[in-house]
């Protein structure tokens, strides 16, 4: 009995550290992606960001693009388990479109590490079985049937949504844009899906919750790292 009660105290701690490990490599990976972007090879950057030897870094990751993936797939997904829940409390599609782009918008605006992530990143096809494109493309298939967007090709309309916003976060890394930006950046995107100048503006005005970051998320954390080493360079 005590032995297996220390077997698998072993065992939780031993998945605690590994957990943690993981952890500080991808938060250290978000970092140098950011600043070198995804087409570098950085795992010597990374290994020394992470304060971790080769050996250790292998028995995570064995790729750069192995290591891109997971860091992209973490972003990815911490930030549709915040946004999501916001969108589909909206039943209009085309109100989901604009609140779930409109958030991103301005999360990048807010953390500007998460566009300077995603501007260095490939733009992700429509086909891809990604969880951000899976529900863009249930949005924007229901849009569609309601004809709420233009009777177009679900492919054409779901590449210019990713193209726009991929797009915001190579000019939003890039430059200090004015405050209107982003509303007029919506409005443009909407009218091109099919909409009346009108009803973008009504849509892009209506007043969507505020979005806040887990303290555990990984973006936070690693802007608060960044905050820190800034503070001791």
């Amino acid at each position: 009995m005590a032995t297996d009660l220390l077997k698998d105290h072993r065992t939780r701690v031993g998945t605690e550290r590994r957990g943690k490990t993981r952890a500080r490599l991808l938060k250290s990976a978000l970092l140098v992606f950011a600043e070198k972007g995804p087409a570098e090879p950085i795992i010597d950057d990374v290994i020394a960001l992470a304060g971790m030897s080769r050996g250790s870094f292998y028995n995570y990751f064995r790729t750069n693009e192995e290591l891109l993936e997971a860091v992209a797939a973490e972003v990815t997904n911490e930030w549709l388990r915040v946004a999501d829940p916001i969108v589909r409390l909206y039943e209009d599609p085309a109100i989901r479109v604009t609140c779930g782009t409109m958030l991103l918008l301005h999360a990048m605006r807010s953390y500007p590490l998460l566009s300077a992530f995603l501007s260095r990143m490939q733009i992700p096809a429509a086909g891809r079985e990604l969880l951000g494109i899976r529900n863009l493309t249930r949005d924007v298939l229901a849009g569609i049937e309601r004809h709420r967007f233009a009777q177009r090709q679900p492919r054409a309309v779901i590449d210019i949504v990713v193209g726009a916003i991929f797009c915001a976060a190579r000019s939003l890394s890039q430059e200090m844009l004015p405050n209107d930006y982003l509303d007029d950046m919506v409005v443009a995107l909407l009218l091109s899906l099919g909409m009346t100048e009108d009803e973008a503006v009504r849509l892009v005005a209506l007043p969507f919750p505020d979005l806040e970051l887990d303290d555990q998320s990984l973006l936070k954390r690693t802007l608060e790292g960044a905050g820190n080493r800034r503070a001791g360079a």
